[in-house]
């Protein structure tokens, strides 16, 4: 991850809405899963999924696939 410089607004507001999906995906795949293990490892996914929204809105740090 980088920190972001020189991008717009509207580019920020898309990154930022990616971010949020990718936060719901993981809710419902956590709130779906059927097994013990799959529970863990969406549970792990929904951690990754919330610091990477963490480290954009306050550390302005952007993941590298939208750069």
């Amino acid at each position: 991850m980088q920190p972001h410089r020189g991008l717009d607004r509207f580019r920020l507001r898309e990154i930022e809405q990616q971010l949020t999906s990718d936060i719901q995906k993981a809710r419902e795949h956590v709130r779906m899963s059927l097994t013990d293990t799959e529970k863990l490892a969406d549970s792990e996914s929904l951690r990754i999924a919330l610091q990477r929204f963490t480290d954009f809105a306050l550390r302005n740090v952007i993941p590298r696939e939208f750069l």
